[in-house]
């Protein structure tokens, strides 16, 4: 027995350099089955029969995130190839992967391990999706993601950065995510973050809770959108709102504006007083900013130009603080309604000549916030055209805020459009003294003025812009009792 030991060790060493030889002596001179399991852990490289190791769910995410991303591409590389916009769209349209199938893989794997960070991060990109509409599919993994985030994330500044992009759509869903944030946040900055984008929220649900209200006629139950006809033209169609949609819309005829609204200011001035110091970096800023850290930063592929890193630079340089965005949307709540006279704008058109907001006084004013660099913004030109030609000798105006940092190449590209009414040039989207004074933050956005120089309408477009402006121009030629 114990020479059996000494042979075997003498060949369990052996078997290090042996290979299969050492197995197969060590076994054949008695040595017992530790030692083989010894000698088998002692070997190098993997073995046939090795299980693989298990992909961490950060590895997973990254492989789904990367096909996601992959077929996106794919998509967008073959719809450049259309010969037209409708073309373009319909390549696209077929091509794009489906966010609802997506997503439910996101879930179905965050579920597993929830507290994981990488679970966090399957979840936000759920989650991130604001121009995603708030029904069907998508909307069933939404609300599976949202109470993930908030029982096992609801503590993390990122995932309330998530929120400050969500004050465009409403759904109960939101509601949920922002309200179970705002509730469940503990530290300093989350608590902060959280504040002010259910603060935003709020203020977009009191509008739409009043607008609903104050609607005449049955409740609405279809929405009005522009898509392509069977031709390619650009036109307006009415779609069935989803079931979901048409619920939530009961919910907020039931709501009271002005005590949404009273909540929203209340949290913009704990904002103020509390958490003001806390850096308002969205997740746009933050990927900017990982962006402009690559040694060679590329968007879908292409490499950045140095203007296109300076204008970068230039927006990450814009750095703000919670009591600066809390103060503005106070600013916005008070001065920037239907019923307000809309701020002075005062300055030099891009064709080098004064223009001033007060000098169009008697005269109804569209006023276009828009980009050469915002595809929606550009789909509306030709409808503006039509809206500056349908109303030419009346008491109309159409006047736009060009927001583009180049101006000589904003000015080429209106040539080519037919761009032919005043414009400003405000400089960076985002940035410039015009669009802070009349906080926008998306593009294209409106403001209808009447003759008064009083705001009426906001974020108009289409069919709802046309029957604004026509009421108004109405209402203006109208002549006033005793005068």
């Amino acid at each position: 027995m114990t020479r059996g030991w000494i042979t075997g060790l003498v060949f369990l060493a052996a078997g290090v350099a042996m290979g299969g030889q050492g197995i197969l002596a060590a076994e054949r001179d008695g040595a017992p089955n530790a030692a083989r399991v010894r000698l088998l852990a002692k070997m190098p490289g993997p073995r046939p029969d090795d299980p693989k190791p298990a992909k961490t769910m950060a590895q997973q995410f990254a492989a789904i995130r990367a096909e996601y991303d992959a077929a996106e591409k794919t998509a967008s590389a073959e719809a450049e190839k259309g010969k037209s916009g409708f073309e373009s769209w319909k390549i696209y349209g077929k091509l794009m992967p489906d966010q609802a199938v997506f997503s439910r893989r996101m879930v179905d794997l965050a579920a597993t391990e929830p507290n994981d960070p990488a679970a966090r991060d399957a979840l936000l990109w759920v989650i991130d999706k604001p121009g995603m509409a708030p029904a069907g599919p998508y909307s069933d993994e939404f609300t599976r993601a949202v109470l993930l985030l908030i029982r096992h994330h609801a503590d993390d500044p990122e995932v309330a950065r998530v929120g400050l992009g969500l004050d465009n759509l409403g759904s109960p869903a939101r509601d949920m995510f922002l309200e179970g944030l705002y509730i469940r946040a503990k530290g300093h900055e989350t608590k902060g973050l959280a504040m002010i984008a259910l603060g935003q929220y709020l203020e977009m649900k009191a509008k739409a809770a009043a607008a609903l209200r104050n609607a005449k006629g049955p409740a609405q139950t279809k929405m009005r959108t522009q898509t392509f006809d069977e031709g390619g033209k650009l036109v307006e169609k009415e779609f069935e709102l989803p079931q979901e949609q048409l619920a939530w819309h009961l919910h907020l005829r039931m709501t009271d504006p002005e005590a949404v609204r009273s909540e929203a200011r209340r949290l913009f001035d704990e904002v103020i007083k509390n958490y003001g110091d806390v850096p308002y970096v969205t997740r746009n800023y933050r990927e900017l900013e990982a962006l402009l850290k690559q040694p060679t930063p590329s968007w879908n592929g292409r490499p950045l130009t140095p203007e296109e890193r300076k204008q970068g630079e230039r927006m990450l340089a814009h750095k703000k603080t919670l009591a600066d965005v809390a103060k503005a949307k106070i600013d916005e709540m008070e001065n920037l309604v239907a019923g307000k006279p809309a701020p002075a704008i005062d300055g030099t058109g891009m064709d080098g000549k004064p223009l001033n907001l007060s000098d169009y006084r008697g005269r109804v004013v569209v006023l276009v916030f828009w980009g050469t660099w915002c595809g929606p913004c550009m789909q509306e030109v030709p409808h503006e055209r039509e809206l500056a030609e349908r109303f030419k000798g009346r008491p109309f105006a159409l006047i736009g805020v060009n927001c583009d940092p180049d101006k000589a190449a904003a000015l080429k590209v209106m040539k080519e459009q037919g761009i032919t009414w005043p414009n400003w040039n405000d400089g960076d989207p985002g940035e410039g003294p015009i669009v802070n004074t009349y906080h926008v933050r998306g593009y294209p956005d409106t403001f209808v003025i009447d003759a008064r120089g009083v705001i009426r309408h906001q974020h108009l477009l289409g069919s709802g812009l046309d029957k604004a402006v026509d009421e108004l121009i109405k209402e203006a030629e109208t002549p006033v009792a005793g005068k």
